[in-house]
């Protein structure tokens, strides 16, 4: 079973060495042929890079964005003790109104 694991990567570097130094352009190894396997292998690169920037960019901005709700806000005046009891009772009446 080993042996076919190694029979398998070889084949697979094989193909991917094809792909890259392998014909694919106009003029085989001329003109263009011997860079399109590296050109698609940036351009994938490049998109990638770019939509990872525009995700990264719009989850910064949402998580900028979010408000606290005024009775948790309360909550945990109350809870660090900048408020009492009575103030935290009043203030949560004057919320409910």
């Amino acid at each position: 079973m080993e042996e076919n694991k190694n029979v398998w990567v070889w084949v697979l570097a094989a193909a991917a060495l094809l792909f890259l130094f392998g014909s694919f352009g106009m003029g085989g190894y001329g003109m263009m042929g011997f860079g399109m396997g590296f050109g698609f292998l940036f351009m994938l690169l490049f998109w990638g890079v770019l939509i990872w920037l525009v995700v990264t960019l719009i989850n910064a901005a949402q998580s900028g964005k979010k408000e606290e709700d005024p009775s948790n806000i309360l909550k945990k005046r109350y809870a660090s003790g900048e408020i009492s009891k009575k103030q935290y009772e009043e203030m949560k009446k004057e919320l409910l109104k």
